[in-house]
This record gives C-alpha cells, sequence and structure tokens, in this order.
C-alpha cells in the first residue's frame, strides 16, 4: 500500500505528460519529471525508524509522478529525429531500455535489502534513494542544458 502513490502519481501524470510534450515539445515535461523524482528521493534519503508514513508517502507520490512525466518526451525525442520509416524501430529501443532499467532497478533494489532485517531496513535503502535523487537531479540538469524551445514537430 505505500508504494501505491508511485502508481497514482504516474497514472495521472503521464497523459498530461503527453498533452505538454504536444503543446510544448519535451523539454518542460523533462524538467517537472526531473525535479519531482530529485524531489521524492530527498524526502526519504535519510530514511530511519523514527520517519513519518506520511513523508514516505509523499515521496513515492512524488516519484510517481515525475515517472509519469518521463516516459511522453523520452519517447518523442527519440522518434521525433529519425524519419518516419525508423519510428518504429526507436520507440521500441526506448520501450525496451525502460523496461531493461526498471528491472535492472528492482534487482539492485532488492540486493540491497537481501538478508537485512527490519531494524536496518532504513540504512539500507539509503542507497537506492539517493541513486534516484541523482537520476531526477541528472535529468533536471540535462533537460536544463537542452538547447531550443524542443517543441514537437508536426508529424506529416
Amino acid at each position: 500500500m505505500a508504494t501505491l502513490p508511485v502508481a497514482v502519481g504516474a497514472t495521472l501524470c503521464a497523459p498530461w505528460s503527453g498533452h505538454l510534450v504536444a503543446l510544448l515539445g519535451p523539454r518542460r515535461p523533462l524538467l517537472l519529471s526531473g525535479g519531482f523524482t530529485a524531489a521524492g528521493g530527498l524526502c526519504v534519503v535519510n530514511v530511519g525508524q523514527d520517519t513519518s508514513v506520511l513523508l514516505i508517502l509523499l515521496a513515492h507520490l512524488l516519484i510517481g509522478i515525475g515517472f509519469g512525466f518521463a516516459n511522453a518526451p523520452i519517447t518523442n525525442t527519440a522518434v521525433s529525429g529519425l524519419p518516419p520509416s525508423r519510428a518504429g524501430v526507436a520507440g521500441a529501443i526506448t520501450s525496451t531500455a525502460r523496461q531493461f532499467g526498471s528491472a535492472v532497478g528492482i534487482a539492485a533494489a532488492g540486493g540491497l535489502v537481501a538478508g537485512v532485517g527490519p531494524a536496518g531496513l532504513a540504512h539500507a535503502t539509503r542507497p537506492g534513494w539517493l541513486l534516484v535523487t541523482v537520476c531526477g537531479l541528472f535529468l533536471l540538469i540535462v533537460a536544463r542544458a537542452a538547447h531550443g524551445s524542443g517543441k514537437a514537430s508536426p508529424t506529416p
């Protein structure tokens, strides 16, 4: 139940992200993605036994919102730079990379907490939350440094 806000945030923000990409291009949704993901990770990077459940739920919601804003602009960026005959390949590669990254991330998170008792669980998750924060900051920096408006080009 504690991770449900991740799904809620992603589900609510993914369509909104697609709409923003269509109107403004991929840069702004990527900025939102990086900002929300980094903020969520920062909320729990120092999680401990006394951390409020509300803070953990908020962190998961922020991370979910960040995830929701990420998919549409990443796919748009991968597909829009290619001729239509190659767009399907770019979309497939992007989707495969996303799925592979998710699988590796889940395996790494499981490895961090494997064999750790309840008392050490919060401390064992710290490197994972730090990585989430760093990835969000990296995305924020890359999106901020991107040139131009990134406005999506109309398809022929």
